[in-house]
């Protein structure tokens, strides 16, 4: 049996996606050794499970409507400019995701659910954020950049949707393939 890459995440309407396209055509006026996400592959992740079996996908699937029945959707805002790890080695460019406290309620539901069924917890804080782009090096990013961009506002969304999606590494980039999904609050 073959392995599934697989993430969970919520989707982002085209708004939004414009929005930080266009936050990513700024950066990278200044910025070029970054690898910037491609439209089609931004999201929300809540959990990236790296390699999995297709009894695992079932598995998750379970845990996806469990979760779903118990949250309502809510509102989330893309808003302000960061870096991981830190604005002298920047390897990751993105968007604050704003959405407290239901998105967390969410993270950790699944984050539970999950152990609950043998997938490891995280040993990280849920750091919610949209990724621009990434530098295999890690860039020096100019505190000024940062503070010029902190007020960046890309709008809001409703958050009604998990989806489990597959990410299959190409050359070209990855391509990221919806396998279930779930609405919350009407599973």
């Amino acid at each position: 049996m073959s392995a599934i890459r697989a993430f969970l995440a919520i989707p982002l309407p085209d708004e939004i996606v414009h929005k930080a396209q266009e936050v990513q055509a700024q950066l990278g006026s200044t910025h070029r050794k970054i690898r910037w996400v491609k439209p089609d592959a931004m999201h929300l992740t809540l959990k990236f499970f790296g390699a999995i079996s297709e009894e695992d996908l079932e598995k998750i699937g379970q845990v996806m409507l469990s979760v779903g029945d118990s949250h309502t959707p809510f509102e989330v805002r893309i808003s302000g400019l960061g870096v991981f790890p830190s604005p002298a080695r920047a390897k990751v460019i993105w968007l604050g995701v704003h959405g407290e406290p239901f998105l967390s309620a969410l993270y950790s539901a699944f984050d539970q659910e999950l152990q609950d069924i043998g997938f490891p917890g995280e040993s990280r804080p849920f750091r919610p954020h949209l990724t621009l782009g990434r530098s295999r090096y890690g860039l020096s990013f100019q505190r000024s950049v940062l503070d010029n961009y902190q007020d960046i506002d890309c709008g809001s969304l409703q958050a009604e949707r998990v989806i489990l999606f597959q990410s299959l590494l190409r050359p070209e980039g990855a391509v990221h393939l919806p396998l279930k999904t779930i609405h919350l609050g009407e599973n």
